[in-house]
């Protein structure tokens, strides 16, 4: 497949969304509050997040059964309790450029309302499991996070801060606590010492590092999470054994699955990488990733498969500009002009995007279409703010 550079996109005007999936029983004001959050997000505005943040139930979670004072406890969660967690901009990338949000559903798992977010940034694909509740007045609040690429609650990482932090001050009494949690705290030298070798990239001893640790620390979800993260800058026979590993210690696990759709170094496996989109998929449900297995398609140059894939996208999620855009790039390879400017046209109208300057950079096919008669009448009937058919222009503007 040829690489296209022409189309220069703006950001999205509008943004539309399709309606989330629900399960019976969900209470409308947990839909309501989701639906509040997803349009604060794509605004790039955390408040809304942050503010229903239940930081007290947070906190007891993070902090249940720590041999530790209340005193000092109180002490080391104060700031917390006083000024929030703000977890938007901090986990979200919130107002990071193209930063975009859906909420994908809402359902009950069990007696609990739990929300699915997913997050396209600048860090890449992610998905965030909200659980909420209600607070003290009865109103509705995110209690906990799991963040997909993270493989734990934030209860549980906030928890280990805490414990590390307490052990460091001399308040934490190793009574009370797990096989894990004590190997922690006996590890605390090396795991500070791991993380300013990752803050320099010191990649191969950060493996080194990790591998030194008793097997009940490093057996960790969290630190074999490390361990790959590391090893993907490293060699791709040690990174492929690395995700091996990880499958066998946590089968099914969706941090698995993003991880191998993000690296590069198996993007060439379309085996490896459909299975990938296929778990990930039975889990999220996401139209998102039918794009992805459209891309899978377009690398072995499948490209009846890889439409199929695209089309099926823009059935699902009309939002999502980059199936048109694949989609266009393959009409003006296969000189289909007329289907172009369709696709044109459905990307400012459906998908919420203004098309700002066209230009050509060694895109096959692209010369004969902007030479094309459909091309030229679209872009005049595009200077005079007018669709195909005469009408106003969904976009609004016209085209420089």
């Amino acid at each position: 497949m040829f690489s296209l550079f022409w189309l220069l996109l703006a950001t999205h005007a509008a943004n539309p969304s399709s309606s989330p999936s629900t399960s019976p029983h969900v209470d409308p004001a947990f839909l309501s509050f989701a639906r509040e959050v997803e349009d604060s997000l794509r605004g790039g505005d955390p408040a809304v997040l942050d503010a229903r943040v239940d930081v007290d139930q947070l906190l007891q979670r993070a902090t249940r059964g720590l041999p530790a004072s209340k005193t000092f406890m109180d002490e080391l969660t104060g700031d917390v309790r006083e000024s929030g967690l703000h977890l938007g901009g901090r986990l979200l990338d919130v107002g990071a450029e193209n930063l975009r949000v859906r909420l994908l559903r809402v359902w009950m798992q069990g007696r609990t309302h739990r929300a699915l977010f997913r997050i396209l940034s600048p860090s890449g694909l992610n998905y965030f499991d909200f659980e909420l509740g209600r607070n003290a007045r009865n109103e509705v609040v995110i209690v906990d996070i799991y963040p997909y690429m993270a493989g734990e609650l934030f209860s549980e990482s906030l928890r280990r801060v805490y414990l590390m932090a307490a052990a460091e001050e001399g308040q934490c009494s190793l009574e009370g606590l797990s096989r894990r949690e004590r190997g922690l705290l006996g590890s605390m030298p090396r795991l500070r010492r791991i993380e300013r070798l990752m803050e320099s990239e010191s990649y191969r001893e950060v493996v080194e590092e990790l591998d030194r640790l008793p097997p009940a620390v490093l057996g960790e979800k969290s630190f074999q999470l490390l361990r790959l993260k590391a090893l993907a800058h490293l060699d791709e026979a040690e990174y492929l054994s690395g995700l091996l590993a990880f499958e066998k210690a946590f089968p099914g696990d969706a941090a698995l699955d993003l991880y191998s759709l993000d690296n590069p170094l198996l993007r060439g496996d379309a085996t490896a990488m459909m299975q990938a989109i296929d778990r990930l998929d039975r889990r999220v449900e996401d139209p998102y990733l039918q794009y992805l297995r459209g891309l899978v398609k377009l690398e072995q140059e499948d490209l009846t498969g890889a439409k199929r894939f695209f089309q099926k996208t823009i059935h699902e999620e009309p939002a999502l500009f980059e199936p048109y855009v694949e989609l266009l790039g393959l009409a003006i390879q296969e000189s289909d002009h007329a289907g172009a400017v369709r696709l044109l046209e459905a990307l400012e109208r459906d998908a919420g995007v203004d098309v700002l300057q066209v230009s050509v950079e060694e895109a096959p096919g692209a010369g004969g279409f902007l030479e094309s008669e459909e091309y030229k009448a679209w872009r005049e009937r595009r200077s005079r703010g007018e669709t195909r058919d005469g009408g106003p222009d969904a976009a609004g503007t016209a085209t420089p």
